[in-house]
């Protein structure tokens, strides 16, 4: 009889294959085991790294931790005391840093007749270590009290020194005992060209201070009107918004080459969208205006009439009114104090020109020469008067 042959079971097959296969494991992880062992214990042995490169660390050496102790400055919130123009090669955000040290947010305000209430808000740009600010006129005519806002968030009060609508200037200055306060260098606008990288920094809304905005030189010698008063300026392609009147327009060296005054916005009237206009007065402008108002507190070689005005309106019949400039005060040895124009006086015309504003009459005056007599037309109570005013040169504040 034929002997039957063994054979194992499937299942039992299969067993002792993966109890080959774990053990195979067991010895492979044992090996690699003993292996970092011997690495490590390596890595441990002063000796043995000597010839290799330090390993950085999070730990701090001895005298390394006597330097960090100190806390490491904000860029931004480091008052730099010297001008704001960088040497070649200066990293644009260190550039940047330092310009906005020098750009101020400002809040106006004027009086109700029983306190004073913030009418609105700006920027501005220091332009000396003992407090003078450059900013736009418009941002600043009017107002009973200036309070400047550092970009440290320093707060402190203003006084205004001059301004000068024709170009919409105007500087302010803070009174501070014993502070050296950072300053934008100027810069000249002669030299610039179209497409160079500029930066506008301002109290972007009213809100948002010393926003920083890219762009280029878009135009020069652009020819806009702002209040009624023509001017040539520069146009940029950096975003401007409301509040950033009266800030810097930044090159990429850090000089101030113009003080942004404007921007257009909305559509236009065919419908079209309007994007990327601001414009800014350019530096060159603005520096004997600024040498001008820092020295004698007013722009010389300008007619000036003398009085200080509010808008008023009034109308004949039910349904027709008129708004015009009314006299709040008249300045002592003014032309217009010397011809007999009064307080409360209504400025209706300028050489038989209808004058619908304070900034009309500003524009108009401005149109003449110093010597030039003009006719202002004035309503006095029920009266209507024809008064002769030569008009002078400012020789005070």
């Amino acid at each position: 009889m034929e002997q039957e042959k063994f054979r194992m079971p499937t299942g039992a097959v299969i067993a002792c294959i993966l109890v080959i296969l774990l053990l195979a494991a067991c010895f492979a992880g044992a090996a690699i085991f003993v292996n970092d062992r011997l690495n490590n214990s390596g890595r441990n042995n002063p000796e043995a790294n000597a010839t290799e490169a330090p390993v950085l660390t999070n730990e701090p050496s001895v005298s390394e931790a006597a330097v960090t102790e100190q806390p490491t400055p904000v860029p931004t919130q480091a008052p730099a005391n010297e001008g704001t123009h960088a040497e070649d090669g200066t990293p644009i955000t260190d550039v940047l840093a330092n310009c906005m040290n020098t750009v101020v947010s400002i809040d106006v305000s004027v009086s109700n007749g029983y306190q004073e209430v913030v009418s609105g808000s700006g920027s501005g740009v220091l332009i000396s270590n003992n407090g003078y600010i450059v900013t736009c006129n418009h941002v600043v005519e009017g107002s009973s009290s200036i309070d400047v806002f550092l970009n440290d968030g320093t707060q402190y009060k203003a006084e205004l020194i001059g301004n000068d609508p024709v170009t919409d200037i105007a500087v302010v200055k803070i009174n501070a005992e014993g502070v050296t306060f950072p300053y934008a260098t100027l810069g000249s606008s002669e030299s610039l060209r179209v497409g160079e990288q500029v930066y506008a920094i301002g109290n972007a809304l009213g809100e948002l201070s010393n926003t920083v905005t890219e762009g280029i030189i878009s135009a020069l010698g652009r020819d806009i009107e702002v209040d009624g008063q023509s001017m040539s300026v520069l146009q940029t392609s950096a975003a401007i918004n409301e509040g950033n009147s009266g800030g810097g327009l930044f090159l990429y060296d850090g000089s101030l080459i113009g003080v942004v005054n404007a921007k257009s916005s909305g559509l236009t009237s065919s419908g079209a969208t309007i994007d990327g206009l601001g414009f800014a007065v350019p530096i060159d402008l603005a520096k004997p205006i600024i040498d001008d108002i820092e020295a004698y507190g007013y722009v010389t070689g300008r007619p000036y009439l003398g009085v200080s005005t509010k808008n008023v309106s009034f109308g004949y019949g039910m349904f027709s009114y008129y708004t015009y400039p009314q006299v709040v005060s008249v300045l002592e040895g003014s032309p217009a104090d010397l011809a007999g124009i009064k307080e409360n006086d209504i400025i209706t015309a300028i050489d038989n020109a209808p004058i619908n504003s304070s900034t009309a009459l500003r524009v108009a005056i401005n149109k003449y020469k110093i010597g030039d007599t003009i006719t202002v037309s004035v309503q006095r109570g029920n009266e209507v008067l024809q008064i002769e005013v030569t008009l002078k040169e400012r020789t005070g504040k």
